[in-house]
């Protein structure tokens, strides 16, 4: 009963959604943002989703329990990538690697230190298929299967692979690149496993509150944010980009950091511009620069070190 009470609403929600011409446009009707989100069948959907936390630093963002104990659905997210998942449903034809055996479906996890989070997981459970080496493509990687039976390959980036050396290492393997259209800003520096951060991107954010846990309570409850400090007020794992609240700054105005290749070189097109700049700083987290625009809005600039994803 559970299983088709949840589908019927999962089927009146995506029809209302398809139907819905509530918009400026009446070409089209309106939908919510296209996007792909997995959804994985476990075995003991309850300990999945702690081994993710653990292993992977995923955060819990709700899960639905039935009557008879079982997950009927869950949601976590790992970065900015969200993940569904539930427990065994045989009556629904809901199976698990485990049942069926095995799965021809992996997933692939960026990380800035790929040994480091490898090592973690199989401490925890999961099972080694390929130990983690340099490869060809521009990635320090290792596939891993977890305790629930699904693959996991996790990555570094290798740092100084452009185009021209992804193309030429591709080639030796025995591979011809075929670049499609959707790869026009270049084929490893737009790719997400290899640089998180393109210029013009919003890198973060800070929204202003005279009450951190007032704030941390709202912005939970409207808009499903979990919050890592509570002191710090930042959102963990939940934005992209990332955010938080900023107490210092009470009754102030949100701020905004933006990406740029060269701090010096962009602080200098915003004051040619008719804005004003202040001298770029170094950061822990890499270069930024406050800046005013020609009509007095603030916002900064950034440069984002390696370790924050740069």
């Amino acid at each position: 009963r559970f299983a088709d009470d949840l589908r019927r609403q999962l089927l009146t929600y995506l029809e209302e959604a398809m139907t819905d011409t509530t918009t400026t446009t009446t070409s089209t009707p309106a939908v919510a943002a296209l996007s792909v989100t997995p959804y994985l069948v476990c075995a003991g959907a309850d300990a999945a989703i702690r081994f993710y936390i653990e292993a992977f630093g995923a955060v819990e963002h709700h899960r639905l329990v039935g009557a008879d104990g079982r997950v009927g659905h869950a949601e976590i997210r790992i970065g900015a990538s969200s993940i569904m998942l539930a427990d065994e449903y045989p009556e629904a034809d809901a199976l698990s690697p485990t049942s069926i055996g095995g799965s021809a479906t992996s997933f692939a996890v960026s990380v800035d230190d790929v040994d480091a989070v490898f090592a973690r997981a199989i401490a925890l459970g999961g099972t080694e298929v390929r130990a983690v080496a340099d490869q060809a493509y521009g990635q320090r990687s290792g596939t891993l299967r977890d305790p629930f039976g699904h693959k996991w390959s996790i990555a570094s980036p290798i740092v100084g692979v452009d185009d021209a050396r992804y193309i030429a290492d591709m080639g030796a393997a025995g591979f011809e690149v075929q670049a499609g259209p959707a790869s026009a800003a270049g084929l490893v520096g737009a790719h997400p496993q290899h640089k998180r951060h393109v210029p013009g991107d919003l890198y973060y954010f800070t929204l202003p509150t005279t009450d951190v846990a007032r704030a941390q309570r709202f912005y939970g409850a409207v808009l499903g944010w979990v919050f890592a400090d509570p002191e710090a007020g930042h959102v963990e794992n939940i934005t992209a980009p990332p955010g938080g609240l900023n107490a210092s700054s009470a009754g102030g105005r949100p701020q905004l950091w933006f990406v740029v290749d060269d701090i010096h070189t962009a602080v200098e097109r915003v004051r040619a511009n008719g804005g004003t700049a202040e001298e770029p700083a170094l950061y822990e987290s890499g270069w930024g620069a406050d800046c005013v625009d020609d009509q007095g809005v603030a916002f900064s600039l950034s440069v984002p070190s390696a370790a924050y994803g740069g």
